[in-house]
């Protein structure tokens, strides 16, 4: 995030230049050489190293992402409670250098995070992107300071986790013959193969890589519903003997209908064997299994969801939902796992220890649910969609609407609000096809969205915000990334409108259009720190 201002900081008229070639590791600290080096890397404008080395120490005394850092004519030196906290340090050092034209100021700066969840999901079965591009933003995480990267890695429109026990999820079921497109005032569908899966090799060196900028990777597998990809591959999972297709359209309809069969045990023995594939990948201790939009319409109709109904005295279709939920959720609690559901997945019977992501305040009495579930004694990660979904364009969430957001909910209590593990923002990709695309919805929110994760509410001034903002410009210019230059502040209404119009009915791309005919940047560099 842009410059931290958690517990305090001072700073002074001296400066100095960083060696950011090297680290001097305390014990303790030797895993955090890479992360380090990488945070450095981003401070720097290409010349050569500076003069003063900087010592990392190991304090105990620390909380797992606190730190230190005293910059002074003794030196620099930075305390830190664990090898992440160290990362963060480094990330906050490259902040200050790049602020101050490359030099560090004599300082004292202790920093801490106000929340253990500061998350950005990417969805990548609506729009496959190269292992490159998860690659950059990861590092961009780190540099924010975020320590979760949400990998969707299966939908209706795509399958991308290479299964070895189940070859067709790969050969059928991570390609599509077309996409839906809406640049014309009408969607319509662009004719053209789409596909690409990550083998396991790629996925554990991009969890090596991420680990070592204190970034934990968790993954998503879809289910029961957002499973057309599966059913493509493997129809006999369905409720009915039906062919089934990779979808090439976007949305809830009449495919969302399509569920995974609830009451065949072949079933829940495809999902147990895929998910040990997955565990052996992944070695983070969370799991998402999505739950969401699934649209139950088959289930009523399903013979064999009908007798599980009936024999395990369930209400109804949703509590089938809650049913096949637990079932997912209690095989990986006895492999040392948590799983973790979208909130429109909640239902009365669901097990207390499932953590809710919560996306939609509309759906299922939306917020109040979820907080009362959080009262009641489960954990919660907050990603409402009006606030922290980069997706949409900047007419409908503005810049300063995202800085705003404050994840503790209405309605949670005082004693429970240490069960909001967090924040997690998400970028859907339907309408985003392009690096360009992604990077331009994503950049400046990120920072936005970091601040929320990481700062007290009561020291957060938007103001203040878009002051400490303005050299991070020049660091993606640097980089090339592609970034909205031009959103701190928010249109007038009826420009919203209009904006919000134009997006929903005629073209998906038309902010990103307006600014390269501004002279937007776009690049695909990407930091490769010597290690």
């Amino acid at each position: 995030m842009p410059i931290p201002q958690v517990l305090q900081e001072k700073r002074y008229a001296a400066s100095t230049t960083i060696r950011r070639s090297t680290a001097l590791l305390g014990t303790g600290l030797e895993g955090a050489r890479e992360g380090i080096l990488a945070m450095l890397a981003f401070g720097a404008d290409g010349g050569a190293d500076g003069e003063t080395a900087i010592r990392f120490v190991h304090n105990p005394a620390f909380d797992q992402e606190q730190y230190s850092i005293s910059s002074g004519v003794g030196g620099v030196s930075v305390e830190a409670g664990s090898e992440t906290a160290a990362v963060w340090a480094a990330a906050t050092v490259s902040q200050l250098c790049f602020e101050n034209e490359g030099r560090l100021p004599y300082c004292f700066v202790e920093d801490a995070p106000r929340f253990g969840w500061r998350g950005l999901l990417i969805d990548v079965c609506r729009h496959f992107f190269p292992m490159e591009t998860l690659y950059r933003l990861v590092d961009l995480l780190a540099y924010y300071k975020y320590n979760r990267l949400h990998l969707h890695l299966s939908d209706d429109q795509g399958f991308r986790f290479e299964s070895e026990r189940f070859p067709l999820l790969s050969r059928v079921g991570s390609r599509r013959t077309s996409t839906q497109i809406r640049r014309s005032g009408t969607a319509v569908q662009d004719k053209l193969p789409h596909g690409g899966y990550y083998t396991k090799h790629e996925l554990r060196a991009l969890v090596a890589y991420a680990k070592a900028r204190g970034v934990e990777i968790v993954p998503e597998l879809d289910m029961p519903g957002h499973a057309l990809s599966i059913l493509a591959a493997y129809p006999a999972l369905g409720c009915f003997d039906e062919p089934f297709e990779v979808e090439t359209t976007f949305g809830v309809s009449d495919f969302s209908r399509k569920l995974l069969c609830a009451g065949k045990e072949e079933t829940f023995e495809f999902v147990s064997s895929l998910l040990e594939e997955l565990l052996e990948v992944f070695p983070f201790p969370y799991i998402h299994i999505g739950g969401d939009e699934a649209v139950k319409d088959n289930w009523k109709r399903c013979p064999c969801c009908q007798r599980v109904i009936h024999e395990q005295g369930l209400k109804d279709e949703r509590e089938l939902e809650g049913y096949f939920l637990n079932r997912v959720s209690r095989f990986l609690r006895e492999r040392g796992r948590k799983a973790i559901v979208w909130n429109d997945g909640l239902c009365a019977n669901l097990d207390k220890d499932i953590i809710t992501q919560f996306w939609t305040p509309f759906y299922m009495e939306g917020a109040g649910r979820t907080a009362r579930r959080v009262n009641a004694g489960s954990a919660a990660v907050m990603s409402p969609f009006l606030r922290v979904y980069y997706d949409y364009p900047y007419a409908m969430t503005p810049l300063k609407k995202t800085y705003g957001f404050e994840p503790v909910l209405r309605g949670i209590r005082t004693r429970a609000r240490q069960r909001v593990l967090g924040v997690e923002s998400a970028i859907w990709t339907e309408w985003i096809d392009s690096e360009e695309k992604l990077f331009f919805n994503t950049l400046p929110r990120l920072a936005a969205t970091a601040e929320t994760g990481w700062t007290n509410p009561k020291q957060k001034r938007y103001r203040d915000f878009l002051r400490r903002l303005q050299p991070h410009y020049a660091l993606y210019d640097r980089l090339k990334l592609p970034y909205a230059g031009n959103v701190e502040r928010t249109l007038p209404l009826g420009k919203r409108i209009r904006g919000i119009r134009t997006f929903l009915r005629t073209d998906t791309h038309a902010e990103l259009g307006n600014t390269r005919q501004e002279g937007g940047t776009a690049g695909k560099e990407r930091i490769k720190p010597e290690v």
